[in-house]
């Protein structure tokens, strides 16, 4: 990966971008682990990424200003090119946390963490500055194991962070990136029931990639997704906690949990994972993460779902914008599929929606109706510059599209493309993706209207 010699000017831009657009606060590019999964560590020569220069507290909340006071402020992710590290490190993050608490009284806040510097002091600290929830990526609870993932010099800490902020009472979940190859499958069991027996409420294993630079030890078999997913439902489906592989490599839209919390009103009601929401209110939501928007705003809400090939109706005993405690997997904002229809349906001639492997059959069923009337098609497009295991949209550059495109248009003379729609996210603020080049390259070249969504 290059790092790149930043400028102040785009580095502010960036900044405020992930403040304003993902309601996320930039902390430090530090980091006092290895992960030798770091989505850093082996991509290809041109990749352009920036590092935060170390910033004072006073500084990092001067940006408090443009947060949305109403949505949660994230800290220890990142949403631009900006290298996010562990926030923890920052060596002012007491007078960070407590200064954006006393800023924002009521706003939630969710920390993402490696876990080694949950000491009990910073547990007691986030303890008072609630609503918080920590995201807390262990990735084995075994230390000989965490140390070999994670390069982590004193690697029994997380756990014994996880089991703090549970004798605590502060919210987290936890996270696991799956590397069988190199811990076995029986570590991610395991590390999941420890998660559970701390406290977490969710685990979310997250499915690995490689690319084409990777070493041999890095690598894994093209159904690693898939025996994933049936380890999880097979081994892990009683361990007390809720478990979300991700991605989910959904291909359909229908609202089935994937888990009930705890303690949760959906728990009290009778409801399980596996169930599938029907109806909320009378109403028949499109997707997982519309009947999730429409189950959290409503109060009492009356919810038809079909459990065991039996439908009941129950009432989830909660007031409005409060979490049911129902767990869904990540599928399609209505928001964005009002958009993408409407963009799709403009104009007299024909659209060609193009995305990531990873996504491409839940992006056809999402416009299923859509390609039947003839207005678009849907082209994958693999993720060739970054090759290995790499199929999501965000990490597409020009090249991978140019080159697709070309191919398809070839194949297909009688096609006729009026427009391309690229994916927003493989794209900065500028329009250039991650290797400099600008989407209008593509436009330029195959003389037809591209735009983002």
């Amino acid at each position: 990966m290059s790092v790149l010699p930043w400028t102040e000017d785009y580095l502010n831009a960036l900044i405020m971008r992930t403040v304003q657009e993902a309601n996320i606060l930039p902390v430090t590019s530090a980091c006092n682990v290895s992960c030798v999964f770091c989505s850093h560590r082996q991509n290809p020569a041109g990749v352009q990424a920036y590092r935060v220069p170390p910033r004072s507290a006073v500084e990092i909340l001067d940006l408090v200003q443009w947060l949305d006071p109403k949505r949660t402020v994230v800290i220890g992710e990142s949403a631009t090119r900006i290298i996010e590290g562990e926030p923890l490190l920052h060596p002012e993050i007491t007078a960070v946390l407590t200064g954006l608490r006393r800023l924002l009284p009521k706003t939630p806040l969710q920390i993402t963490t490696n876990g080694s510097l949950l000491s009990s002091a910073m547990v007691r600290l986030l303890d008072r500055i609630r609503p918080v929830t920590v995201y807390l990526s262990l990735n084995s609870s075994d230390p000989i194991k965490r140390r070999l993932l994670m390069r982590d010099p004193q690697p029994g800490r997380a756990l014994e962070g996880a089991v703090l902020l549970g004798a605590a009472g502060v919210p987290f979940e936890g996270s696991v990136v799956a590397m069988p190859q190199l811990v076995g499958w029986e570590d991610l069991c395991r590390t999941i029931a420890d998660l559970g027996r701390a406290g977490a409420r969710v685990v979310r294993v997250f499915m690995p990639g490689f690319t084409r630079l990777a070493p041999p030890d890095l690598r894994f078999r093209d159904d690693l997704g898939s025996r994933l997913a049936a380890y999880l439902d097979n081994e892990c489906r009683d361990l007390g906690v809720p478990v979300v592989l991700e991605p989910p490599l959904l291909t359909n839209l229908t609202p089935q949990a994937r888990g009930v919390l705890s303690g949760s009103p959906a728990q009290a009601a009778g409801v399980r994972a596996g169930d599938v929401i029907r109806r909320v209110d009378g109403r028949v939501p499109c997707s997982r993460v519309e009947t999730h928007q429409w189950i959290s705003q409503a109060e009492r809400p009356e919810v038809a779902l079909l459990s065991e090939g039996e439908e009941r109706t129950v009432h989830l005993d909660k007031p409005a914008g409060v979490s049911a405690g129902l767990v869904f997997d990540y599928d399609f904002d209505p928001r964005q599929l009002d958009e993408l229809r409407h963009t799709v349906r403009r104009g007299r001639g024909q659209a060609l929606v193009v995305t990531g492997v990873l996504a491409g059959a839940l992006m056809a069923r999402v416009l299923e109706q859509d390609i039947e009337e003839g207005h678009c098609r849907v082209l994958t497009v693999d993720n060739r510059f970054f090759g290995g295991s790499i199929g999501c949209a965000g990490l597409l550059v020009v090249d991978d599209v140019l080159e697709a495109l070309r191919t398809y248009l070839s194949e297909n003379p009688r096609y006729e493309v009026e427009r391309v729609l690229l994916p927003q996210r493989a794209f900065d603020y500028r329009g250039f993706d991650l290797t400099g080049r600008h989407y209008r390259e593509i436009e330029d070249g195959l003389g037809v209207d591209v735009r983002l969504l």
